[in-house]
């Protein structure tokens, strides 16, 4: 063999030892995925950003003021970018002129701006980033298409908080597979107004709804507003959409209505944009608790009075504005003067339409308050959608359920006008339960984002190719894991930019469908495990309720479903396994602890609880374990008593009241070495071996 075939065989073994640790070298290797919370920020801005973009058209400029605290110094750079769909993946991206100082900056946009919904940044000593804050728009629409929710109640849910989880991603889902314009939130983002809350909101509002414009307005609960006002800023506003529509947001906090230096500032609002032809306002709290149409003016005190329930039950103001008759007065002249066209609502989580015409201005204001998308309602959980007529001003809903009565008149103030999503279980005001409309469920776990979905709804075909953002790491991959009844998901494009996941989905949700999908960055070839960790109580006793709490844990794709029985005598028993950890699944979730309840048995010394849990790529795994009973402890019998000398009487040490034994958690068995990394690295390691070898010999040769 000559010196170059000796030197090109080892080259050549060399290459292929190269390729083989590359190989095995696997997807386990890389990050967790970051999980979709880890995209939120607090927004650096008072004024825009997301729940009240800059609207915009090119060549023109708006006002960014920071919040207190937050600088930037002498302004280097700034631009805007976002990443829209159009026959692929675009990156859309340009630079803006700021002028101005200290907390108040003008952004200027480029006359060759496309439309769209974009992030912007600016950089001087220090840099800031505005999440979708920045909506350019060429022209608009003649009907303007408008999705509404409210009530989302981040951090509770009805009879759960992962009801309330799945129920407000369903929400968000039905929203972008109608594909609005614009849409609008009237408030109580968070349930206890913290700050954990506000950022899961921000995080999945970009992830889902990401070109979406988003207005949205505080409730009550996002009183006190200061971690509101970190993540959404100020909490009233208004925007003027071309020359064609005004948007007045105001809050109404825990009192129940705006205060009035609020109204007044509503009131200078309209008489600078009189001219506006189609005005509506958003306010939490509704000034009327009343279903159908009224002819009344502001000062008809035989009608807009106080409602009392005793002397005045059947008043259709709402009790909370009825505190303040003031302040209801001055509103209602304030629509009638400047012709509001819309007032739109949440708070009372059922649905309340009123047509209100002014006796005085002849005026018409619809009055539209709608029903929770996250929280327990009168009805069920829901959003509306609406298309509204720009050069008309009039309101149409293009998707109306069989129960729709628009603003007829119904005196039992339950009206189900809303397209309802998500499940609703418990019992509602109808007496109805369990109901089933979009239901939706997802999950994050360490390689993959679990999506699965049904439409239930037989007057709604959904059908829409959206773009979603989701935090990355790794490769992509997407499966189908089921698509029945014409459902189906596509994947029209992807990229990864600064650790984030731009996807182009076309999905498909007629009625019937269902759909479950993984969005993946490595394959699950390992089942699940299954420990039980602790019993309650600790040593069971015959005749006693035992509680079993059995942990499943799958670090690959997340466990999908879990099923359990108890054997005894020959015979089987099934148990119905209760998610005890965790409550939510905003976060990602790799371990799943249940509950399992063994009824009280008698004259049983043992039983065997057979377990089956599997994962969301299809492995399965078993488990057994034995459940042993204490004997009860025979009571004493009797002696006979004997005669004892008389004692002086002692006084009793204080006895400790026993307390249950905490359960054991049982040891976990030793992690087994991840054996596909080892068999990577000892071939690399074997490569440079080889390597070094050559180079050795190649300078023997040379001296």
């Amino acid at each position: 063999m000559t010196k170059q075939q000796a030197y090109f065989k080892h080259s050549v073994v060399l290459l292929l030892v190269i390729v083989f640790a590359i190989l095995f070298s696997p997807a386990h290797s890389q990050p967790s995925l970051p999980g979709i919370p880890s995209l939120a920020q607090q927004n650096p801005a008072s004024n825009v950003g997301l729940g009240k973009p800059a609207v915009v058209q090119p060549g023109k400029s708006f006002q960014v003021v920071l919040q207190q605290g937050v600088q930037v110094g002498a302004v280097t750079s700034a631009y805007i970018y976002t990443v829209t769909y159009d026959s692929g993946l675009k990156v859309r991206n340009y630079t803006v002129t700021v002028t101005g100082g200290g907390n108040t900056l003008t952004v200027s946009i480029p006359t060759n701006a496309e439309p769209g919904l974009y992030d912007l940044v600016i950089r001087g000593t220090s840099t800031i980033k505005l999440l979708r804050s920045v909506w350019v728009y060429k022209t608009l629409p003649p009907k303007l298409r408008i999705v509404h929710f409210s009530d989302q109640h981040y951090g509770a849910g009805q009879p759960d908080v992962i009801t309330g989880d799945m129920n407000r991603l369903a929400g968000y889902l039905v929203a972008s597979l109608l594909n609005p314009d614009i849409v609008i939130d009237t408030g109580d983002i968070a349930d206890t107004a913290s700050a954990d809350q506000y950022a899961q909101a921000v995080s999945y509002e970009y992830a889902f709804l990401y070109n979406y414009p988003i207005f949205a307005v505080p409730g009550n609960h996002d009183h006190p507003p200061d971690s509101f006002t970190k993540y959404y800023g100020d909490t009233y506003w208004y925007r003027l959409i071309g020359d064609k529509l005004l948007i007045v947001g105001l809050f109404s906090p825990e009192q129940g209505y705006p205060p009035m230096e609020q109204l007044q500032w509503a009131s200078q609002v309209l008489e600078a944009n009189k001219a506006v032809p189609i005005k509506v306002i958003l306010v939490h709290h509704p000034v009327f608790y009343y279903q159908g149409e009224l002819k009344t003016r502001y000062d008809d005190q035989n009608i807009i009075s106080p409602y009392d329930p005793q002397k005045n039950p059947n008043s259709p103001v709402s009790s909370y504005w009825s505190v303040n008759m003031d302040a209801v007065k001055y509103f209602l002249k304030m629509i009638e003067d400047y012709r509001v066209n819309y007032v739109l609502s949440g708070h009372v989580h059922r649905d309340l339409f009123t047509k209100y015409t002014s006796t005085r201005t002849g005026s018409t204001t619809y009055f539209i308050t709608i029903t929770t998308m996250g929280m327990g309602s009168a009805i069920y959980d829901g959003l509306d959608y609406y298309t509204l007529d720009l050069n008309t001003g009039t309101l149409d809903f293009p998707v109306k359920p069989p129960t729709f009565i628009g603003f007829n008149n119904d005196s039992r103030k339950l009206a189900q006008n809303s397209i309802p999503v998500g499940i609703y279980p418990p019992t509602n005001n109808l007496g109805v339960s369990n109901q089933v409309f979009t239901p939706t469920f997802y999950l994050q776990s360490v390689d993959a984002y679990i999506f699965r979905v049904e439409n239930s709804l037989p007057y709604l075909n959904l059908e829409n190719t959206v773009v979603w953002c989701l935090p990355w790491t790794g490769d992509f991959n997407i499966k189908v894991l089921s698509a029945l009844n014409g459902a189906s998901v596509e994947v029209l494009d992807k990229m990864v930019l600064e650790g984030k996941l731009y996807i182009a989905l076309h999905i498909k949700l007629p009625h019937t469908g269902k759909l479950e999908f993984a969005l993946y960055k490595a394959p699950d070839t390992q089942p699940p495990a299954i420990k039980v960790k602790m019993l309650n109580p600790a040593k069971p006793a015959t005749g006693a309720t035992v509680n079993v709490f059995v942990e499943v844990s799958d670090p690959g794709w997340g466990v999908k479903n879990f099923t359990a029985s108890y054997f005894l005598a020959g015979k089987e028993y099934k148990l119905t396994p209760e998610l005890y950890t965790p409550n939510t699944l905003t976060s990602p979730a790799t371990a799943f602890v249940y509950k399992l309840t063994i009824p009280p048995l008698e004259n049983v010394g043992n039983l065997t609880i057979k377990m089956i849990a599997f994962d969301n790529a299809g492995n399965r795994a078993a488990g057994e374990y034995t459940l042993t009973y204490e004997s009860p402890t025979p009571p004493p019998q009797p002696q006979q008593p004997t005669q004892q000398p008389p004692t002086q009487p002692q006084v009793p040490a204080p006895q400790e009241t026993p307390q249950p034994s905490p359960p054991t958690p049982q040891p976990a068995p030793a992690p087994a070495l991840p054996i596909l990394p080892i068999i990577g690295a000892m071939l690399i390691a074997i490569a440079i071996i080889l390597l070094l070898s050559l180079a050795l010999r190649g300078r023997r040769k040379t001296s």
